[in-house]
């Protein structure tokens, strides 16, 4: 395989061997497999181009790392602020939770107070009512005892007042037929 010049003819594998082949021979000329096109290449040029590649891999193999160690430092950062969020969530449900037994707590406590104070005020309704009838019924009562004894005063007092109206004119009479009986002698 050694020569100046080599031309290969036929498939795709026969690019392959060119190419193990191409290091091995100081110059050569290829016509491609499908395209009858001549390629031109030396040595110095495939020396080149093996260099460019290799400057290009290791380009791109260090441009993979830095994207990997970026990569992977962006899901550390992602898996960090998932579980700050997750935490975050749960301690938010837990703090609703309490909220919500809480408030519910809080209102059956007011339910029952107010039920409590219902019935504590109508409780109080009923003995104030209670008493004001029963203040009523001895209001009424005393009303009917001072009339009944206005009026049965009025008569004791009309007919003690007679009686002291009489026994004042009997003592009246008394006096002037004394006076009177005084001034004939």
């Amino acid at each position: 395989m050694r020569g100046l010049t080599m031309l290969l003819r036929g498939r795709r594998d026969c690019c392959r061997r060119w190419v193990i082949s191409l290091f091995r021979s100081p110059r050569f000329f290829f016509r491609g497999c499908t395209d009858e096109i001549l390629f031109a290449i030396t040595t110095k040029q495939v020396l080149e181009r093996a260099r460019k590649a290799e400057t290009e891999a290791a380009a791109l193999k260090t441009q993979l790392k830095s994207e990997t160690t970026a990569n992977k430092k962006t899901q550390r950062d992602m898996e960090h602020a998932l579980s700050e969020s997750t935490a975050l969530s749960q301690k938010s449900e837990r703090e609703y939770i309490t909220l919500r037994d809480s408030l519910k707590a809080m209102t059956d406590g007011w339910k029952a107070d107010t039920e409590r104070l219902r019935e504590e005020m109508t409780k109080r309704e009923e003995k104030l009512q209670a008493e004001a009838e029963g203040m009523g019924r001895k209001y009424k009562r005393l009303v009917e005892e001072l009339k009944s004894a206005k009026d049965g005063g009025a008569k004791d007092s009309v007919s003690s007042l007679r009686a002291e109206d009489e026994e004042i004119r009997v003592k009246i009479e008394e006096v002037f037929r004394e006076e009177s009986g005084a001034l004939r002698k």
